[in-house]
């Protein structure tokens, strides 16, 4: 009677291996998928928006967004600046140097360039990134 109890209890703990297995797999997998479709969890704001808020930052009631230019990057902490795509998050080339960013973390952001400076915005909240500087990329 004591093999039949140990089976059984040999055949739980298996069993118990096994789920605790394919709940991982399912885990691991759901968390790489997530990286590849970030902006399904938190959609990044529009140029117009990021152009707004530098406006706004700058007190200017009036203005117009073609005097601004914006392009989409990747701010890495030490302040290098990466092409990039708003439609995938892909990390392209190197496209120049800035200062570090405040928090020295990496970032999706907005590059917007207004009378020879250059803003750093994050992608999805609007904050300052990094500190504004002129042009010398």
């Amino acid at each position: 009677m004591k093999s039949t109890g140990i089976r059984q209890v040999d055949k739980r703990m298996l069993f118990l291996f096994v789920v605790g297995g394919v709940a991982t797999v399912f885990v691991y997998f759901g968390l790489q998928s997530s990286l590849l479709f970030p902006t399904y969890f938190s959609a990044p704001i529009s140029a117009d928006e990021a152009v707004s808020i530098v406006a706004h930052n700058l007190n200017l009631t009036k203005y117009r967004a073609s005097d601004f230019s914006a392009m989409y990057v990747y701010l890495r902490g030490d302040g290098g600046i990466f092409a990039s795509n708003i439609n995938s998050n892909v990390i392209g080339k190197l496209i120049g140097k800035t200062q570090p960013t405040l928090t020295t973390g990496s970032y999706f952001a907005w590059e917007i360039r207004h009378n020879h400076n250059i803003y750093f915005l994050d992608s999805t909240t609007g904050e300052f990134v990094s500190p504004s500087n002129s042009s010398s990329s």
